[in-house]
């Protein structure tokens, strides 16, 4: 993205601003319409999308499905009195809940929600939208590699649409978490509350980061910039100007043409959870401040998580040192982006047909799509790299980087 178009990206997604985030308070748990009120909506075509936000202040409006764990409340919530306490299956491990949303349009509505795993680390999350056949469903997916025990927010991208889906009127919100594991002893136990929707931007987004410093991320620069966009380096201080890793100079150079200069911090071969708390602070504010002593202060405020795993503590310091926290979630982010307690879910760039699919989600449905590269012309050939880079050409979305998002 050129600075011209990006200061108009930044003006345009302030317009939209993150109270688009439609409150509870305006938004209260949908509940079932009557006949008369269906055939009411059915025939006023002018009606806008119909909102749906809950607050699992009250769950009569929701059911577990059967065979397929259990519902109750709890009262450790994100916010207000009470959430929803969901255990899984001990056959499946899966938990699942429903409602009915009779009906509802949802063509231009995008979703977030407040999740908390109780007992793995690693977990899947989705929300399903059921059309009235029951068959046809929209599948809203992420995968969380932490944290346990902390209430993070997830903005759901579309990661799967099954032929025929009709937006315009869905019948059933179904929401499904299960381990990552799929040989766990364990079932699933979590919770849910604050669910929002929003209507979603005309237009999506697509950014791109690159992990390690790698020297090869310099040609990426060069044939990105043919294009016009720009992207997002993560850095490791300790590598730059080693064999095979950028120097200060071209990292001056990629930040003076707009790239986000941003945080990558060196863990070897550990996680960020394998170190002590304050072990990890200290690899967070050493990275950080070498940013800004380098003057990427703008790049300084983010962090791209590395080996994509995040313990309570690592989420909780993340929180405080940055201001944006990426890491794997293998799908799309919905937009205006909700950032209080989120994580933004990369995904990975090597696989060139799903990026490809994500990118065409991100044009329909104006969601943000983060591909992750390592090493180019290595994990990824430089063919297959800038056939994304024309891809994403012919596409109608922006082209942005983590300060573009932060900033706007």
């Amino acid at each position: 993205m050129t600075r011209q178009t990006r200061r108009a990206f930044v003006a345009t997604v302030g317009t939209l601003g993150f109270a688009g985030c439609s409150s509870l308070a305006e938004n209260a748990p949908l509940p079932i319409d009557t006949e008369d009120e269906q055939e009411t909506r059915r025939a006023d075509k002018s009606t806008a999308p119909r909102k749906i936000a809950d607050d699992f202040e009250d769950l009569s409006y929701w059911q577990a499905v059967e065979r397929q764990g259990d519902l109750s409340k709890s009262t450790n919530a994100y916010q207000g009195s009470q959430c929803a306490h969901v255990v899984g299956s001990g056959k499946t491990k899966e938990g699942h809940i429903i409602r009915s949303v009779s009906g509802a349009d949802l063509r231009g509505t995008n979703f977030s929600m407040a999740v908390k795993s109780l007992n793995h680390d690693f977990f899947k999350i989705a929300i399903e939208l059921h059309a009235p056949d029951g068959d046809h469903t929209v599948q809203l997916k992420r995968t969380l590699l932490g944290p346990k025990n902390r209430w993070v927010r997830v903005n759901f991208g579309v990661t799967g649409v099954k032929k025929g889906v009709d937006r315009s009127s869905v019948e059933k919100l179904r929401i499904v978490a299960r381990p990552v594991d799929t040989n766990a002893k364990e079932p699933i136990e979590f919770l849910v509350d604050d669910l929002r929707t929003t209507s979603r931007p005309e237009t999506g987004s697509v950014m791109f980061t690159f992990d390690d410093s790698h020297s090869s991320h310099y040609r990426a620069y060069e044939l990105m910039k043919k294009y016009g966009f720009s992207g997002v380096e993560g850095v490791i201080p300790e590598s730059i100007g080693r064999d095979d890793r950028l120097t200060e100079n071209q990292l001056a150079t990629m930040a003076d043409d707009g790239w986000d200069i941003a945080a990558h911090p060196n863990v070897q071969a550990s996680y960020f959870s394998d170190y002590a708390p304050d072990e990890q602070e200290r690899l967070m504010t050493k990275t950080r401040d070498f940013l800004r002593d380098s003057g990427f202060e703008d790049g300084a405020r983010h962090l791209l998580v590395p080996k994509n795993v995040l313990g309570p503590e690592t989420f909780d310091l993340a929180r405080e040192h940055y201001d944006t926290v990426f890491s794997f979630g293998g799908g799309p982010n919905a937009m205006p982006l909700v950032q209080d307690d989120t994580i933004v879910s990369r995904v990975n760039g090597k696989n060139v047909a799903e990026t490809k699919q994500f990118i065409d989600y991100a044009s329909d449905y104006g969601q943000l799509v983060v591909p992750l590269f390592h090493e180019v012309g290595n994990d990824i050939s430089e063919r297959d790299f800038e056939s994304l880079l024309q891809y994403v050409e012919t596409k109608d979305v922006n082209v942005v980087t983590a300060s573009d998002l932060l900033d706007g």
